[in-house]
């Protein structure tokens, strides 16, 4: 076999974008092409890997569709309930899906918090789907067990992108509790150690984010009097202290009366 080491070797273009050990953020970047499409592009330690921004990661259209889920989203709507996803079917979807988590992580360390929030909107209705349409559970289960943190990717996302474009303390921590409580009240995924795993994770990790932003928000601007009792009595209805929390209310309906 001929070898076509001028065609091949890609030596030239790692030499002109070196690996930072220490400065990962540089290993990321977002470039347009000639033909005004843009991609994304990681530098690793041995090579380059490429990303499209739009559809499917791997720039490919499965059966002319954007992805197998948009594909198989069609069938759906075609033959309704007769339509059941087989294993290979199954297989493709859990494949794809895990080319948009490698997408969606990348959004995130660029900060660019609506990308990765469509990408994880768009794996949380994947998961959707396969539980709407499997023919086994285990391939449901398969997916669900990530969903955990496929949550907390968005929540964080949602709420980050409100620091950056508003400096909205209150509303990012407002995303974060809510996001938070989804998480701890998912159905159970019985026996299943990488759902407990991811959950727990996903608690701990939005609670240290809203612990963040909190000393940041009080650095920003101290809460007001209200803001004061209404902390208070969110501490107290978890610590189930409800004569605290009735003293509390109290408080706050004579500040409403007040401010009328």
């Amino acid at each position: 076999m001929k070898k076509h080491d001028s065609i091949n070797d890609i030596s030239p273009i790692l030499r002109g974008w070196e690996y930072e050990e220490e400065d990962s953020e540089k290993n990321i970047r977002r470039v347009r092409m000639p033909n005004g499409r843009e991609v994304l592009q990681v530098r690793l330690p041995l090579g380059i890997e490429q990303y499209e921004v739009h559809g499917r990661p791997d720039g490919l259209r499965p059966e002319g569709f954007d992805s197998w889920l948009d594909h198989y989203s069609h069938l759906a709507h075609v033959y309704g309930r007769e339509f059941v996803l087989d294993d290979e079917s199954c297989e493709r979807l859990h494949a794809e899906g895990i080319l948009f988590y490698y997408r969606y992580l990348r959004f995130f360390q660029l900060q660019d918090y609506r990308l990765c929030m469509r990408d994880t909107g768009r794996n949380l209705r994947l998961l959707e789907f396969v539980r709407c349409h499997a023919g086994k559970q285990e391939h449901v289960e398969m997916l669900d067990q990530y969903r955990p943190y496929i949550l907390r990717m968005q929540v964080m996302s949602k709420a980050l992108l409100q620091l950056k474009e508003r400096e909205d303390y209150r509303g990012a921590l407002r995303i974060l509790k809510n996001g938070l409580k989804e998480i701890e009240n998912l159905e159970e995924i019985p026996n299943n150690e990488i759902f407990e795993f991811e959950r727990n994770r996903s608690v701990q990790s939005l609670q240290d984010l809203i612990d963040q932003i909190d000393r940041q928000a009080q650095i920003q601007a101290p809460p007001s009097k209200r803001e004061k009792l209404e902390r208070e009595l969110e501490k107290a209805v978890e610590k189930e202290n409800y004569e605290r929390a009735a003293v509390l209310r109290d408080m706050l309906r004579r500040l409403d009366r007040k401010e009328a």
